[in-house]
């Protein structure tokens, strides 16, 4: 009966601000979908996927802002199980274009790169890129930014992280190759999570 309440309710506008979880560190993805469904969210970043939902679910934070599926490497499955396993709503999406940059510490190069940190996902959108790197061993990580960030407290020249072009301005990085997307068309759904339904004008999708 609550989707029906919440639909039937009158029209309301989403709110400009809000308190709002995402995994990772910042300059995640996350943080400019964040910034794309509102316009000045208080952002709280947890470790994991499972933090998201636990903050909706406690009631520490009013909406979780999740990446959902990717145009090149696909679904990410974590949080379709979470979803299930959970009791939230989907309330909001946005669909974010995917730059991914290879950067390190000042005095790195593209031959010193011995090891590269990134979310799974990330390296799958740049697998092709990557095979042009063969002496670089692949790290999976929790996340891009945090990858990011990891590279700069290490401060070895022997290291790399796949993340956005703003965590090389956060993390005091350089870029060594832009644009190492397979695909230059990638997009990333982001989700918007919240404990109850809501309806906004104008929905398009159930």
């Amino acid at each position: 009966l609550v989707l029906p309440q919440a639909c039937a309710e009158p029209p309301q506008l989403s709110p400009e601000r809000a308190h709002v979880a995402c995994q990772g560190v910042e300059g995640a993805y996350s943080t400019a979908a964040c910034e794309k469904l509102f316009r000045a969210p208080e952002i709280t970043y947890l470790k994991s996927f499972e933090g998201v939902f636990s903050a909706i679910s406690s009631g520490l934070c009013d909406y979780g802002v999740l990446p959902i599926e990717n145009s090149t490497a696909g679904s990410v499955k974590q949080v379709y199980d979470l979803l299930i396993a959970n009791n939230c709503y989907i309330v909001r999406a946005a669909r974010i274009k995917i730059n991914h940059a290879l950067l390190a510490c000042p005095g790195a190069t593209v031959d010193s790169i011995r090891e590269i940190y990134s979310h799974e996902q990330a390296l799958s959108q740049c697998q092709s890129h990557l095979e042009q790197l063969p002496n670089a061993m692949l790290h999976a990580c929790s996340n891009t930014a945090a990858a990011a960030q990891m590279v700069a407290e290490m401060g070895r020249t022997d290291v790399a992280a796949l993340a956005s072009y703003h965590c090389a301005e956060l993390y005091g990085l350089r870029c060594l190759i832009p644009d190492m997307q397979d695909n230059d068309n990638n997009h990333t759904r982001f989700i918007c999570i919240a404990p109850r339904p809501e309806s906004y004008p104008g929905p398009t999708k159930t």
